[in-house]
């Protein structure tokens, strides 16, 4: 009965820490994704001012 529970406790310590560390991956990807279309955004509004096409 004891090893049942233990057993059950670490199965949903370990869906917690994979839960974390997608939503972390998850929050990270957003991050980086915003970031680079930020980027492309300002390179773009130089170029347009420079007039480089």
């Amino acid at each position: 009965m004891i090893r049942y529970i233990l057993t059950s406790i670490l199965i949903l310590m370990i869906f917690m820490i994979i839960i974390t560390i997608e939503g972390f991956l998850i929050k990270t990807l957003y991050l980086v994704n915003s970031v680079s279309n930020y980027a492309m955004v300002i390179i773009n509004g130089t170029r347009r001012l420079l007039g480089i096409p």
